[in-house]
Formats: structure tokens, C-alpha cells, sequence
């Protein structure tokens, strides 16, 4: 069962793991059904990242995000018969993941151009680290190199000299940015699909989500000769002009408030609520803008901290003063906002119980969003091979004794 119903009627097959298995998460999210096919090993993404789930070795989080909703069918591609169960399944499908390095698949003889002809609508999407082509696509990779390709490492600490990692909180882009971008491609080839019949390859890497995740980087770079600093958007130490009034401060009670008075008529506003008409004056008094902006900031710092979260929090919201919370995972899941927008979901999740999860972005009217759990290992491998190829269960305890297939025990 996947959360919403938009993509019901599609039916994905997934060969991926780690990252890449986002896409097929953001297809399931949506109502896609899909199957992940998992070899002897399965996904290691199931016990990656910090945290453990019920158990020391239990799941991760990851594991419950991106393969939430989906069918996990055991098959070994490199077997014959395996190979000739994922082409049948892939003549029924509407979408064929590679998600792992470029080309594994058609290396196994189930790449686009082999599946295309019993499918010529297919839409088949590697998703990879660096894509199939280019000096360095036979390297390896892995989520903090996509942000270090793509200039991102400020954003990424993994991606910094070990000195300057301290300094830094972890951000990753890419690793993230390539399921998003990689549904958004595989989406719109489909509705090209349904309106044409003509399928599509799309390629989308983690390292270039990196590298196109924010507009000004390379364009600047590559457009450097037609370039014209803004007149007055930097002060004097090169900061954005008025970045106090655009800034993060902390509150009498240790919250975390984030102050949004950058343009004139919310920062007169705001104060005159507080009656504090000379902080305005600042700007006209100290003539250096670099050190007007640090006066404000003291001041500001100075007044956020002589009221408590929930004080400021009120007063913005009575007189229409844009500022919100500076959340901290700890309070994002107590904040009010957060919870009443349907963020939370509950699921109860074999080997670790009754779990509230984090749902997803995209809402709409007249559903809840309630994917199933994320599946065990060749949970649904049995079930799929007798609802989809209509196999019995001769053929499939043949099958598992070859090992072309792998089932769950009580299978």
C-alpha cells in the first residue's frame, strides 16, 4: 500500500539501492506500485546512518523512508532464469530503476535497449552516482562526494578537510536531490509514455544534482564577463546588507526564532510594536554599513532575549511581522505547525513496533497519507511471482532450489 493514489495503476520495478532507492520511495509515496528487487544481499541501506530501530542492529531510518510502501521480490539477475523473470516483469511495467553504477544492467543483458523491444514504452531511469558517460563514470561513489563534485562543500561537512569539519553541521544535496529530480524526470517521460506509447531513458546523477543545485554557482562562473555586483546588496564586509534583519536569534527561555524584518515596511512595524524607534536610526548614524549591520545585530540579539519563545512568537502572528521558529530536531517535532499539517504518520513496523514517522512534503485534500511499512527482505517475492507470472508453487520451489529466485523461509 503506497500514501497516496495518484500513481495507482503504475507499476515500477526497482533495481537500487542506498540513495538511488529514494526515486522509487517518491514513486511509491505518490501510489506507484513498487516492486524492489533484491539479490542475495538485499539493500544495505536497511542498516545504514546513525540511528538503529528497536534494536542495536535494527533498521534505519533511511530504510523506512525510501522503501516505505514498497514489495520487495527476490531475484538473482545474474541466473538465466532469474534474468528471464525480470524481462517478463519488465514487459508488464511502466517503469524500469537502475539505481546503482550506469550501466549494471545492461551489462546483464535488462538494459534500456533490451527491454525497449518488448516494451517500447518503457521509461527506464539510472539514477548513479556520476552517469554513464564522462571521464570518471566507471569510479565509485558515494553521497558526500556528489557534494564535493558540485561544489557544495561548504554545505556538506564530509566533503571539508578534516580541520574544518568541526565547524560545520552536515547537509547533504545530492544524495537527496537525486530521487527528487530523478521522479521529476521519470514522471514527466511517463505521461509522455501514456500520451505516445513511446518510452524514454532518463539519467540523472547525484553528483550533478550537486552541481546544479544552486542557480548562481556555476552560472556565475560561466558568465563571468557579463557579471555586475548589485548595487547595495553587499555591505562593506561583503555580507548581504541588512542580514540582521534576516537572522536567527535566541530567545529569554533558549529557543530559537528566526526574525524576518528585511524589507522596510515589516522591520518599521515591527519597531514600533516594540518600541524601539531607534534602531532604524542605527543605519543613519553609523556610517559604515558593515558596522551598522553589527550594531543592529547586538541590539537585536540584546531584545530577543529579553522575552520568551512563545512572547515573540504571539506578537508576530498579531501584527503580521514575518518571523518563525529556529527549530531544532527536538522542537521541530513539538511544533505546533509541524504537527498540524499531517508531517506524522504512524505505521507499525515489523522487528521494531509501533512507529511515528515523518510523511511527506506533498499534501492534498480528501486523503491521509498512510504508506505500509517498509518491507523485509523477499517479503513479497512468493506473492508477486504467483500475482504477476502467475507461477505455482512447483515452479517456485524449483526456482529457489536453483537459486534464480530467493524466498522467505515460510515461503
Amino acid at each position: 500500500m503506497s500514501g497516496y493514489d495518484f500513481l495507482n495503476g503504475v507499476r515500477v520495478l526497482e533495481v537500487a539501492q542506498l540513495g538511488p532507492s529514494s526515486l522509487g520511495g517518491y514513486l511509491a509515496d505518490m501510489g506507484a506500485e513498487v516492486i524492489k528487487v533484491e539479490g542475495a544481499d538485499g539493500d544495505p541501506v536497511r542498516r545504514s546512518g546513525q540511528y538503529a530501530v528497536g534494536a542495536p542492529d535494527g533498521l534505519s531510518f533511511l530504510h523506512l523512508r525510501w522503501n516505505r510502501g514498497k514489495r520487495s521480490l527476490g531475484l538473482n539477475l545474474k541466473h538465466p532464469e532469474g534474468a528471464a523473470i525480470f524481462r517478463q516483469l519488465a514487459s508488464q511495467a511502466d517503469v524500469v530503476i537502475e539505481g546503482m553504477r550506469a550501466g549494471v544492467l545492461e551489462r546483464l543483458g535488462l538494459g534500456y535497449k533490451a527491454l525497449r523491444e518488448l516494451n517500447p514504452r518503457l521509461v527506464f531511469c539510472s539514477i548513479s552516482g556520476l552517469g554513464s558517460s564522462g571521464p570518471y563514470h566507471t569510479q565509485g561513489s558515494h553521497g558526500p562526494s556528489f557534494d564535493a563534485f558540485g561544489a557544495l562543500s561548504s554545505a556538506n561537512p564530509y566533503a571539508l578537510p578534516p580541520e574544518q569539519q568541526a565547524e560545520a553541521g552536515a547537509v547533504p544535496v545530492g544524495m537527496h536531490a537525486m530521487g527528487l529530480n530523478g521522479a521529476l524526470g521519470t514522471l514527466s517521460a511517463l505521461l509522455r509514455a501514456q500520451r505516445t506509447g513511446q518510452g524514454a531513458y532518463i539519467e540523472v546523477s547525484g553528483a550533478e544534482s550537486a552541481a546544479h543545485w544552486l542557480p548562481d554557482a556555476a552560472n556565475s562562473r560561466l558568465n563571468a564577463e557579463v557579471l555586475h555586483e548589485r548595487p547595495g546588496f553587499l555591505n562593506s564586509q561583503k555580507r548581504m546588507a541588512g542580514w540582521p534583519r534576516l537572522s536567527a536569534y535566541r530567545t529569554r527561555d533558549g529557543r530559537g526564532i528566526f526574525f524576518q524584518g528585511l524589507f522596510p515596511k515589516f522591520w518599521n512595524r515591527f519597531c514600533e510594536v516594540v518600541e524601539r524607534p531607534d534602531l532604524p536610526l542605527i543605519y543613519q548614524q553609523v556610517a559604515d554599513s558593515g558596522a551598522a549591520d553589527e550594531a543592529v545585530q547586538a541590539a537585536l540579539a540584546e531584545l530577543f532575549a529579553s522575552r520568551d519563545y512563545a512572547d515573540w512568537m504571539a506578537l508576530f502572528v498579531e501584527h503580521d511581522i514575518p518571523a518563525g521558529p529556529a527549530n531544532s530536531a527536538d522542537t521541530l517535532v513539538q511544533d505546533p505547525h509541524f504537527l498540524a499539517r499531517d508531517n506524522v504518520y504512524e505505521v507499525e513496523q515489523p522487528g521494531a513496533g509501533r512507529l511515528r514517522l515523518s510523511s511527506s512534503p506533498v499534501k492534498t485534500t480528501g486523503q491521509s497519507f498512510a504508506p505500509a511499512a517498509a518491507p523485509e527482505q523477499w517479503q513479497d517475492s512468493a506473492a508477486l511471482l504467483r500475482e504477476c507470472l502467475g507461477l505455482d508453487d512447483e515452479t517456485l520451489a524449483r526456482l529457489r532450489n536453483s537459486e534464480a529466485i530467493y524466498l522467505q523461509p515460510a515461503d
